[in-house]
């Protein structure tokens, strides 16, 4: 994330703690729903900032955000949505990349960290055996890291699309269709693991992977700076 964006994100978190209990809630709900929406994160927070701005005058004056926004609030931030530039196609590429990464570099450690090979490496130093410092990638590590990348992804764009549609009831109805389906997919996504997971991909050493993951985590934090 660059300074200009950390700037403003400090400066709306200031803002927002001066936001009351009672607009505090659909405030909430329409940033989350500006979340999912296809412009930069500073234009986000550039909206943000502008939304609370908004919503402290009105507190001033005695009214509430109702009063300043009216009752369709997805409307009102489709609208403000239209009038900021997309994302451009170098935005959507750092993106998709700082993901990739992030979920490299995370979940890479997580499955290091609870590999057997690791445990048999700390064994085998303690007890002055040969080591031997290659650990297996199974192909279950695989799939489940795509699986949570991909799950999460989709998750959080659901979550974000969905923050101003919580009264609708054909809304409730699609959230429960889609979280069954998702539920049931996963099931069986995981008894594919299962099944294939003990199948070692390629085996890799120990300092190398370590190396490879903090490589990917700095190429995280570049990407959040362009």
């Amino acid at each position: 994330m660059s300074s200009k964006v950390k700037e403003l994100q400090k400066l709306n978190n200031q803002l927002d703690k001066k936001i009351n209990a009672e607009n505090q809630t659909i405030f909430t709900d329409m940033i989350c729903y500006i979340r999912s929406a296809n412009i930069s994160d500073y234009n986000q927070e550039v909206v943000r900032r502008d939304l609370s701005e908004m919503i402290l005058s009105a507190q001033e004056r005695g009214e509430d955000i109702h009063g300043v926004i009216g009752g369709d609030f997805k409307e009102f931030c489709d609208e403000v949505i239209e009038n900021l530039p997309p994302k451009t196609t170098k935005e959507k590429i750092c993106d998709g990349l700082d993901i990739i990464c992030t979920s490299i570099a995370i979940l890479g450690a997580i499955n290091i960290f609870f590999s057997k090979d690791l445990y048999r490496i700390v064994e085998q130093i303690l007890s002055k055996q040969s080591v031997n410092y290659n650990i297996g990638i199974p192909l279950g590590t695989i799939i489940s890291s795509v699986i949570v990348t991909v799950a999460a992804v989709l998750i959080v764009n659901i979550i974000t699309k969905n923050a101003l549609n919580h009264s609708s009831s054909p809304n409730k109805l699609k959230r429960a269709v889609l979280g069954g389906a998702a539920g049931g997919g996963i099931m069986a996504l995981f008894i594919l693991i299962a099944k294939l997971g003990t199948k070692v991909v390629f085996s890799i050493n120990i300092f190398l992977a370590i190396s490879l993951l903090i490589v990917f985590f700095i190429t995280h934090k570049l990407l959040n700076k362009i």
